[in-house]
């Protein structure tokens, strides 16, 4: 999952042994409703999340949902990494799916991190 070998040990919450990278880097936060018919976003949020592991820059991901509300925070190396992938062409039929097909309503927030720890 890991492209970044400075960043190695970067894995999922839940995982054994989770490890943030070292600071500083990008994290996009992703906050959505999804509509109650959203056929066919299962298998495009798992094939985006898959191919955003292939991206240069990309360090790791943890999401989570409750009944249609979602975030997902995704993290990164530098902003340049956040901007190619918003722009990679597969990423780009996801996000027009998402507005016209899967979401209510999203917001993205993208934000420096300088400091961060795990517990307990």
């Amino acid at each position: 999952m890991n492209q970044n070998p400075e960043h190695a040990g970067v894995s999922l919450p839940g995982d054994e042994g989770y490890v943030l990278p070292k600071p500083p880097y990008m994290a996009v936060i992703f906050v959505s409703l999804r509509r109650e018919n959203d056929h066919g976003y299962a298998e495009m949020a798992a094939r985006m999340e898959q191919l955003a592991q292939q991206q240069e820059g990309f360090l790791g991901l943890t999401h989570a949902r409750v009944a249609g509300k979602g975030i997902t925070i995704s993290y990164w190396t530098d902003r340049q990494a956040i901007r190619n992938w918003k722009s990679q062409v597969d990423h780009l039929q996801a996000q027009k799916l998402g507005r016209s097909d899967w979401y209510e309503t999203y917001m993205v927030q993208i934000a420096e991190v300088g400091e961060a720890y795990n517990g307990p």
